[in-house]
């Protein structure tokens, strides 16, 4: 991968009445695999039992019974068990990021580390053994008392856990942003005929200047990444819903039928129907080499 390659940039939505979103895993180590991605939230990956590895902004994490990681907003992260066939159960705690700047508006000058208070980070298990009860046996005001848990381990965090972000970690306000909205978009367009200049005009840039920021913070030209896109929509459209190849790219925007098995073979290897045929699985498209 190139240097600096964050992965996928991942939506995270809350859930209802809480501040965030919260889930509790039960599952062999292999299935614990998620492709190196990135959000805008603060994450608490919370081993309950089990071993898993993280890699959380390049630093590789054994994490075993009682053990949890605090992932920062945009900070690119991957986990899995350590063993295919060992069942793992952990949770998942996501801060809603909106909410975080609700009381803080300064945060994304800080980094968050509990490593630096030994105190706090024995508190912030006990809570998350609690948010675990209450996921595991609920009640009639369980999810308040979630709510309230993760309220503590925020306030717990912000208080006592922040670091000032070094110059070089810092970096314009609205930069995040403009790589969010002009994901979001593609997400949204890719169907459509997509031009450098439809997404740089919308998110306000120059098509040069955009050009290079987004390869710098994806790792992909936006071309790439937006047939990457494309594909992985016509491979649904092929695979579950029984489409054409024909049909499934003209749905998902490639101008013919030729131009999509052309891009199909550079990334895969091969073409669909022989794709179809070798594998059961879908490789995730951000493992395949650039």
């Amino acid at each position: 991968m190139p240097s600096g390659y964050k992965g996928k940039y991942e939506i995270v939505t809350a859930d209802e009445d809480i501040p965030g979103r919260v889930v509790l895993y039960e599952k062999s180590g292999s299935e614990c695999f998620t492709e190196r991605h990135w959000h805008k939230n603060l994450e608490i990956d919370y081993v309950i039992r089990g071993r898993m590895w993280a890699n959380i902004g390049g630093q590789d994490r054994d994490l075993y019974d009682g053990d949890y990681a605090v992932i920062n907003s945009e900070t690119a992260h991957q986990t899995c068990g350590k063993v295919p066939d060992e069942p793992v159960k952990y949770l998942v705690v996501l801060f809603s990021y909106k909410f975080i700047k609700t009381y803080f508006d300064d945060y994304d000058r800080y980094t968050i580390d509990v490593n630096i208070n030994e105190q706090i980070r024995q508190r912030v298990r006990e809570l998350l053994k609690a948010i675990t009860f209450e996921l595991e046996s609920p009640g009639e005001f369980s999810k308040l008392r979630i709510t309230c848990a993760m309220h503590q381990i925020l306030m717990y965090l912000v208080t006592k856990c922040r670091v000032h972000k070094s110059a070089e970690e810092l970096m314009p306000a609205e930069e995040p942003e403009i790589i969010t909205r002009a994901l979001l978009y593609i997400r949204e367009h890719y169907m459509e005929k997509l031009s450098l200049e439809d997404i740089s005009g919308y998110v306000g840039l120059t098509p040069t200047y955009f050009s290079r920021y987004f390869k710098s913070a994806t790792g992909q030209t936006f071309k790439n990444y937006l047939n990457r896109v494309r594909l992985e929509n016509a491979l649904v459209d092929i695979r579950e819903n029984g489409m054409s190849e024909t049909r499934a790219a003209a749905d998902n925007g490639f101008p013919s039928v030729k131009s999509f098995i052309s891009v199909f073979k550079s990334v895969y290897g091969c073409t669909p129907s022989e794709y179809l045929k070798r594998y059961n699985e879908q490789p995730p498209l951000s493992m395949i080499q650039q």
